[in-house]
């Protein structure tokens, strides 16, 4: 039934005509009214591209993003922005790119179901790539499946600063305050969505942020930003494969000489003198043309310690209680480590080096500290990761699966674990996972490896013309199924159990039993927590704290 206009008057919602299954819809905000889509077959509208910040460019460049000051009148949101500019290549990239997405259910259902719950999806990609416009991270399915459960919700999703435009660091940056511009730039983000997302019928005080590597270590930053500060953003935290990385101060060898390159590879080295000051260096790095700035900036930019937004790493953050306590859901995947450690390993004196380097580290470890751990980490390659895949040699090194157990549990499974124990001991509604499906045709080499959840989160599974790529089988499907019913419903209840006819076993709190769940196509399980308990146990005391701020 065509919905009436009137009848979402009081939402503010116009509806016209634009042929075919679609129509548009207009929805009025602080800044202006918006016109995106609502595709009649699924009864789900789409407003995308919309702007929550001035463009960062010109003398916006390499500044935290400024609300937008001005009405935009009609906004055209029937399309996704541009993506921002990473360390490699994105599609249709620009600096002006801090915009965000919404998806939502008809006007009249939203009115009938009153002020509903808000998930916000912010991407991985190591703080140096990712984009709201990946196919995987459509929102149609998600919100149409909260629907089909009872449990409505609205997605968002939002493009944040990357690479150097958004994490430059320098003793200049620092001194100016103008570190972590890309936390800053979701945070921005999430204001917006406070002030404006009831106009979608959404509720302000019912925000669960969601995302995955980087987009998880953006969310837990969130947590603990200004202390813990409660600025009433969000209520619940879903982090997928979320590493806790040893933060530097902003004026360490590799950030400073990221920095300088911007001056001594660029005109800024003959126009400015010698004594120029901070903030005329940085005028003169603003001007430089875009594809200038990208060619000569170096390659190392990151999260800092700033002493306001990130005052510390996580490590220290979390055993202090200095971080907002908040239903969490946090989880990893069964093959972590191929996605972080080297290949080609047939010797442990091989693996010594990497080791001692670590991922992301900003200090090497002792020797005695990678002499235990590959002490606790056999060679047996019937324990190694790719797990479950027995004696079989899956790439060229004979000790390659040892060294993906090591990674792994460095970079993401201990810090999950570490994050659900002490979040559980302080009385937090935490609830952990371990997802244990192969994607469709999914490479045994890689695993389960980071990222592969994503598309039975979203319920989207996209096929690509590389090889190997298949379709998913029932299995996938409805397992795809459970697992947005899952996250849809802790959006809604700050609980993960759908209910009803889920063919999932109740999800238990981690609690003190260390409880978690295994996502499987051919069935789900509960286990404890406790698997390689020496190993990471050991990584969580000596490992992660080690060279951090």
């Amino acid at each position: 039934m065509r919905i009436q206009t009137a009848s979402l008057a009081l939402l503010g919602v116009v509806l016209t005509p634009v042929g075919g299954n679609a129509q548009s819809v207009s929805v009025t905000v602080a800044n202006g009214t918006l016109v995106g889509v609502e595709d009649s077959a699924t009864g789900i509208q789409r407003f995308l591209g919309i702007p929550y910040a001035q463009p960062p460019i010109g003398d916006l460049r390499l500044r935290q993003a400024k609300p937008l000051a001005t009405s935009f009148g009609t906004w055209p949101a029937d399309a996704f922005g541009s993506s921002c500019y990473g360390s490699r290549a994105q599609p249709n990239a620009s600096e002006d790119c801090l915009t965000l997405n919404i998806w939502r259910l008809t006007g009249k259902q939203a009115q009938e179901n009153g002020s509903l719950p808000v998930l916000v999806w912010l991407y991985g990609g190591g703080l140096t790539a990712g984009y709201t416009s990946n196919p995987l991270f459509e929102g149609t399915n998600m919100v149409r499946i909260s629907t089909e459960i009872q449990k409505p919700v609205i997605l968002v999703s939002v493009n944040y600063r990357l690479g150097p435009l958004g994490f430059l660091n320098g003793k200049q940056m620092a001194n100016l305050g103008l570190l972590n511009i890309g936390m800053l730039d979701q945070r921005l983000a999430l204001h917006w969505i406070h002030e404006n997302i009831a106009a979608f019928g959404g509720d302000p005080s019912k925000v669960t942020l969601f995302g995955e590597s980087a987009g998880a270590v953006s969310i837990y930053s969130h947590m603990m930003a200004y202390g813990g500060r409660d600025d009433g953003l969000f209520r619940g935290a879903i982090m997928e494969s979320g590493g806790a990385f040893p933060l530097e101060l902003p004026n360490a060898t590799s950030f400073q000489q990221t920095f300088d390159s911007l001056l001594t590879n660029t005109s800024c080295s003959t126009t400015l003198a010698q004594d120029a000051t901070a903030a005329q260096q940085l005028d003169c790095i603003r001007a430089l043309p875009i594809n200038v700035f990208r060619a000569s900036v170096g390659s190392k930019t990151g999260q800092s310690i700033d002493g306001d937004f990130t005052r510390t790493s996580i490590q220290f953050a979390l055993p202090a209680g200095g971080y907002l306590k908040v239903a969490t859901i946090v989880g990893t995947n069964t093959d972590e480590g191929t996605n972080s450690a080297p290949k080609g390993i047939n010797t442990t004196k091989q693996l010594f080096d990497p080791l001692a380097q670590g991922y992301f580290r900003p200090q090497r470890l002792p020797n005695a500290t990678v002499s235990k751990l590959l002490e606790l980490y056999p060679t047996d390659p019937r324990q190694g990761c790719p797990y479950n895949t027995g004696t079989t040699k899956l790439t060229s090194g004979a000790l390659d699966k040892q060294a993906c157990s090591i990674f792994g549990d460095l970079v993401m499974v201990a810090p999950a674990r570490q994050f659900a124990s002490t979040l559980a001991a302080d009385g937090v509604p935490v609830y952990r996972y371990r997802f244990n499906q192969l994607p469709p045709g999914g490479s045994p080499a890689r695993g389960i490896s980071t990222g592969v959840e994503e598309a039975y989160v979203f319920s989207n599974f996209v096929r690509s013309s590389s090889p190997g790529s298949a379709s998913p089988s029932a299995w996938d499907q409805a397992l795809a199924y459970e697992m947005t019913s899952a996250w849809v419903s802790f959006a809604h209840d700050l609980d993960p159990n759908p209910g009803g006819n889920s063919a999932l076993p109740h999800w238990p709190v981690y609690g003190e039993e260390a409880n978690s769940i295994v996502f499987n196509g051919y069935g789900s399980w509960i286990e404890k927590d406790t698997y390689r308990d020496e190993g990471i146990q050991y990584i969580i005391e000596n490992v992660l704290p080690h060279g951090a701020l």
